[in-house]
């Protein structure tokens, strides 16, 4: 994206903290709400790409309330409010940019093309910063975040994962570029316990756990309401692991080793993505994107919606 298109999203809608809070599993009402529109049949339902979610608890609850049989969205947004009361995290939502105007450097930010990013922060809310800042005495901002990724570094908020994401607003489309929580596995490493106390830290990685177990569903969820409701853009696709290392040059340039497999494995398996060889239209005109699409080495994932699932083009 060009950069003025970052600066009026964050204008738009980074003026106020949003607050942000997620379920366990809660990602699966979310899917099915954008799905299901004014609603749907069950039956329809259990033939459709989001089939696997019914079977979740989560969604039974939903379902129960279906007594004729049509899911709508307001038995979806009940048992959300119900999650959301009894069972929440907590977070506030923060957005931010990444990227370059200059050619030689999109490797280094692994980006696929030139330009800039939206970036999505999860940030941790004041029911998590009092634990934390009780177990863990540092006057350094931000203690295990990675200071080189775009996280909060204002000592206001601190980032337990973010996300960037490359959109346009012309071919209704965006994709997720990244997914990461530097919090989660430096907050794991052992050589914390030098820095801030072996029993301070176990403490505190027990703090971490209802955190560290949800993340990756935490922010690919806000991603998706931000992409779909907040910014209007519905069709959505996902890096795949061999492409997206390739596209972002972390195969050639980046020598710090590869990101987890399951980000761009399982996790989008688990939010229904569909894979294809489709690129994203905004995509086309990279080279590398090209070549790789004409030697049949190109996948991505994609979130199907009735209009896909019923074998038509997403309307624009």
């Amino acid at each position: 994206m060009e950069k003025t298109q970052v600066d009026m999203i964050r204008e738009c809608l980074g003026g106020k903290r949003k607050v942000f809070r997620y379920a366990p599993d809660s990602y699966a009402l979310q899917l099915l709400k954008d799905y299901i529109g004014d609603g749907m049949g069950v039956g329809a339902l259990r033939r459709s790409p989001y089939a696997k979610l019914l079977n979740k608890p989560i969604v039974m609850e939903a379902l129960a309330l279906a007594g004729n049989g049509q899911l709508e969205t307001w038995h979806l947004e009940a048992v959300l409010a119900k999650y959301r009361e009894h069972t929440p995290l907590n977070f506030i939502l923060t957005l931010d940019e990444w990227g370059t105007d200059d050619k030689t450097d999109r490797h280094w930010k692994q980006t696929v093309r030139t330009g800039y990013e939206l970036v999505l922060q999860l940030n941790f809310a004041s029911d998590h910063q009092k634990h934390f800042k009780e177990l863990i005495n540092t006057e350094h901002i931000a203690p295990f975040s990675y200071h080189g990724h775009p996280v909060r570094q204002d000592g206001k908020l601190e980032t337990l994962a973010w996300a960037r994401i490359d959109l346009d607003f012309a071919t209704n489309q965006a994709l997720i570029e990244e997914l990461q929580s530097d919090w989660v596995k430096n907050a794991a490493d052992r050589e914390q316990d030098w820095n801030y106390g072996a029993e301070n830290m176990r403490q505190y990685r027990e703090v971490l756990r209802p955190y560290a177990k949800v993340w990756d569903e935490a922010i690919l969820t806000a991603v998706l309401c931000l992409i779909r409701r907040d910014l209007g853009i519905r069709e959505v696709f996902y890096h795949s692991y061999d492409t997206g290392n390739r596209l972002k040059g972390i195969e050639r340039y980046y020598h710090y080793g590869k990101p987890p497999r399951y980000l761009y494995t399982e996790l989008p398996k688990k939010f229904c993505f569909a894979k294809t060889s489709e690129a994203p239209d905004f995509l086309k005109q990279v080279r590398y994107v090209h070549y790789l699409q004409r030697h049949g080495k190109a996948q991505w994932f994609k979130l199907p919606t009735q209009e896909t699932s019923n074998g038509k083009k997403a309307a624009a």
